[in-house]
């Protein structure tokens, strides 16, 4: 017996309009916190998560697992958001920075420990890290992409995904102690 998710997948895949709204019922506000963490407004958020939806709808027929759905929707909605982001040159990775970005070891970066700030607190901190770390931040400690994953999104090195994440948990580490 399929479940819940299998019917709603096989459904959506037939291009039934019932299942289609019942999915983005059900996915909209967490999708639009994905969008969130890549955009400037609330506005510009929305624009994306409707631009999304439409490219899950074109190619839900590529979903082959349906108890994979949210993560596969997370990322469908990641490569919006970038592709908007590269497309409209809101994000750029500038290879002339590469020499303080490139840190020897990575092995010692330990993950960001936010126990004991508040979550407001930690947001605006990652709200206020420079655009193209917050997104690889975001990308790889928020959503679970791997450096390489998040290399071949961004079109850069890993070495430069796995640079910027590192500075960016080095600033939030600065920003949440010196507070």
């Amino acid at each position: 017996m399929k479940n819940d998710i299998e019917c709603i997948v096989a459904a959506c895949q037939r291009k039934e309009s019932d299942a289609q709204k019942r999915l983005y019922d059900e996915y909209a506000p967490k999708m639009l916190g994905v969008c969130r963490r890549y955009c400037h407004s609330r506005d510009e958020a929305q624009d994306l998560l409707h631009d999304g939806f439409v490219k899950i709808f074109e190619k839900i027929n590529q979903l082959e697992d349906p108890n994979a759905l949210y993560s596969w929707m997370t990322t469908v909605m990641v490569n919006v958001c970038i592709n908007y982001l590269q497309r409209n040159k809101l994000v750029f990775f500038d290879s002339g920075d590469m020499e303080e970005l490139i840190v020897a070891d990575h092995d010692d970066d330990e993950a960001l420990d936010t126990d004991g700030y508040d979550v407001r607190r930690v947001l605006e901190a990652m709200n206020k890290l420079p655009y193209f770390y917050r997104i690889v931040f975001n990308m790889h400690e928020v959503e679970g992409l791997t450096f390489m994953e998040i290399a071949e999104i961004l079109e850069i090195p890993e070495i430069t995904a796995r640079s910027y994440a590192h500075r960016a948990r080095q600033i939030l580490r600065r920003k949440l102690i010196n507070k």
